[in-house]
């Protein structure tokens, strides 16, 4: 009696922590479905730049006449590439990536200018640049992409364009609706760290409370019923008895 006095109580406490955990899913849940991923992916915010066209009187500087240079760095990809107007060698070693202008051979380094050139080259909308920042490790917002340029614009909605600093591509485009979206994505993980993390110890630990509950509701759901509680089909029983005894007597009459 102690035992399942303690497991009603146990099972009521528990139910209310998990339910509010319960709750956080669903309301999450409709609001992924709520908000369109059009604007969450911010895509119509960036434009794809027109190609730059390589021209035969552009003279490239050959990439075997520097490339000895970084041999030791294990050279895993060399790839010539446009950024904005200027062409580029673009170098993938094992320590990270190089950039070099494909005309004159010297090394490239992406400036605040150089940047908010960028940006306002592949921006769609109304707003302005406001401002440009260096993050020199990943952020909350872009996880796991190293250091960046942000540039962000004054359009109402946050829109903030994202740049690797190694070599200029677009990262990512961010905005206040994915900001909401990300908020709603942390609760329904329930990584408040990484945000990305599904098996992390706390959402598993939530996840064997929920089969606990489960399973104890079912066994206080089953002590909660009396033998009195199935009279009505005990009497349903009896009648049905009762009604095939009665034709089978008339059928021998």
């Amino acid at each position: 009696m102690m035992l399942m006095r303690f497991l009603r109580k146990l099972h009521k406490w528990l139910g209310l922590i998990v339910g509010l955990q319960v709750l956080l899913w669903t309301i999450s849940g409709l609001i992924f479905a709520w908000l369109d991923h059009h604007e969450v992916s911010a895509e119509h915010s960036v434009r794809t730049p027109d190609p730059a066209v390589l021209t035969p009187s552009i003279s490239l500087v050959e990439a075997e006449s520097w490339s000895s240079e970084l041999a030791s760095g294990e050279i895993l990809e060399i790839r010539l590439t446009a950024l904005l107007d200027h062409w580029v060698w673009r170098i993938e070693t094992r320590s990270g990536i190089t950039l070099r202008s494909a005309i004159s051979g010297e090394p490239l380094r992406l400036t605040e200018d150089l940047v908010s050139k960028l940006a306002q080259r592949q921006y769609v909308g109304s707003g302005r640049l406001a401002s440009v920042a260096f993050h020199p490790a990943s952020t909350m917002e872009i996880r796991g992409s190293g250091a960046t340029w942000a540039a962000r614009f004054d359009d109402g909605r946050g829109t903030t364009l994202y740049y690797s600093a190694d070599d200029g591509r677009l990262v990512e485009a961010r905005n206040d609706t994915w900001r909401l979206f990300d908020f709603f994505w942390m609760l329904h993980t329930m990584d408040y760290a990484g945000r990305d993390n599904f098996n992390n110890p706390l959402v598993i630990t939530v996840g064997f409370a929920t089969l606990w509950l489960a399973l104890s509701g079912a066994l206080l759901l089953l002590r909660s019923f009396r033998r009195q509680d199935f009279a009505f089909l005990l009497g349903w029983r009896r009648t049905t008895a009762f009604n095939s005894r009665s034709e089978a007597g008339n059928s021998l009459d």
